[in-house]
């Protein structure tokens, strides 16, 4: 089907209130709507102490310009959040920015999400802006995500910038014991290639759709993403409450013609395959309120233990004849070929929570691990918060990345870091 034959779809879609929906009737606008604005946001401060690997080859192409190479190296960060929703009747604004500051010569702002909502019927919602998806049943990963923002499995909690974006969705509830819900989410992405840095070529549009069932008591979503230049993707995910306390959730996707990069006689090595990527987990809620979360990811895409040290090897070697033209080579195909958090195939992701151990009021520890599964390093993370009063949170994190000098964690050029957070709501 056509990009243009989607379009046509998705205005039907839209002007009959949803392919499902043409029998419900618009809602009637009472003659004074109740206005209501919420304005909300935090304010968080970062210091975070890095002990650096001086040894690491990443390390070295990062700093190859600075005359000093310091081991034990500072960041002091600010980083304001501000939120608004405005609602009234059937119509929605949510505005969510973001801002980091380190300095006078270096901050920066965020557009994290601005969109409006309408809601032409009981069951239909159209949505229109820059908005966030959750796509997925995972808590660290998210192979399923389509459009997605990318999460950071070392904080899946952190917000992100949105997708420029429409959709509009339809839900319908069903009094079986069988099929308890159904819904449908259209989206439209124009494309981000622009020309003049202000028009898109119509036909990279894309289009993603999700269909979500409550079947049997399962949370159940089967989704698709079409592209005319990037991989198409369909995937299938579910969750499902054993007993009350212990969940269990998994999500596989497939990817067509996707492109993947490696390093090949010491340069960069292009290929393109059909490929699976899958997750599958479990959280777990003890009676004396712990929380226990497992997952076990795959990454379709990812190195093998040999095709990760030919990465790493290729690094080293730019590194020590200290050519700047051949680092910079090297720092480019690292930073835009090589960025996943995840570069590898297989991982074990093990969180722990304990919200106020041996009554300690107001603290919560959590102790969580990403274990490779191919090189055996890791990273170990103990996060500490206390909350003291309902807008005030602090956190003291340190970290530590585990392996040998070609392992994945192992050959960051971060070995330690602790963070110290204080975060101010309103």
């Amino acid at each position: 089907m056509s990009h243009s034959q989607w379009l046509i779809l998705f205005l039907l879609f839209v002007s009959t209130g949803g392919l499902f929906g043409q029998e419900e009737e618009l809602l009637e606008t009472p003659p004074e709507q109740e206005k209501k604005l919420e304005w909300s946001g935090n304010l968080d401060v970062k210091y975070t102490l890095f002990n650096m690997d001086q040894n690491s080859a990443q390390y070295k192409l990062q700093f190859f310009k600075e005359r000093s190479s310091p081991t034990l190296v500072s960041q002091y960060k600010i980083e304001p959040y501000l939120n608004a929703d405005y609602r009234t009747g059937d119509l929605g604004f949510v505005l969510k920015t973001h801002a980091t500051y380190y300095s006078d010569a270096n901050a920066q702002f965020d557009l994290f999400e601005s969109y409006g909502s309408f809601n032409p019927s009981l069951n239909v919602t159209l949505q229109s802006g820059k908005l966030m998806y959750s796509w997925g049943k995972g808590y660290a990963f998210n192979p399923v995500g389509f459009v997605n923002s990318v999460k950071d499995p070392e904080n899946p909690e952190l917000a992100q910038a949105g997708l420029l974006s429409a959709n509009v969705e339809y839900i319908k509830s069903f009094e079986s014991d069988v099929l308890q819900s159904f819904a449908m989410m259209f989206v439209v992405i124009p494309s981000s290639e622009l020309l003049n840095s202000r028009y898109g070529d119509v036909e990279k549009t894309d289009i993603a759709l999700k269909t979500y069932f409550l079947l049997w008591d399962t949370d159940i979503d089967v989704m698709a993403y079409y592209s005319k230049d990037k991989p198409k993707r369909y995937g299938i995910d579910f969750a499902r409450n054993l007993k009350e306390n212990f969940e269990i959730h998994g999500e596989v996707s497939l990817n067509l013609n996707s492109q993947r990069y490696s390093i090949v006689n010491d340069s960069i090595n292009f290929s393109s395959a059909d490929n699976y990527s899958y997750l599958y987990g479990a959280r777990y809620l003890s009676e004396t309120n712990v929380t226990i979360i497992a997952e076990y990811y795959h990454n379709g895409l990812g190195l093998t233990t040999s095709e990760y040290q030919l990465y790493g090897n290729y690094l080293q070697k730019r590194t020590v004849n200290n050519n700047p033209l051949a680092i910079q080579q090297a720092l480019g195909i690292s930073q835009t070929y090589f960025r996943s958090s995840t570069l590898m195939q297989d991982y074990l992701y093990f969180k722990i929570i304990y919200p106020e151990p041996f009554d300690m009021l107001y603290f919560t520890p959590s102790l969580y691990t990403i274990y490779n599964l191919a090189d055996k390093s890791f990273l170990l993370s103990l996060q500490m918060n206390y909350k003291p009063v309902t807008n005030i949170e602090f956190i003291f994190w340190p970290s530590a990345l585990i392996g040998g000098n070609l392992t994945e964690y192992g050959s960051k050029q971060v070995q330690e870091r602790i963070e110290l957070w204080m975060r101010v709501f309103f």
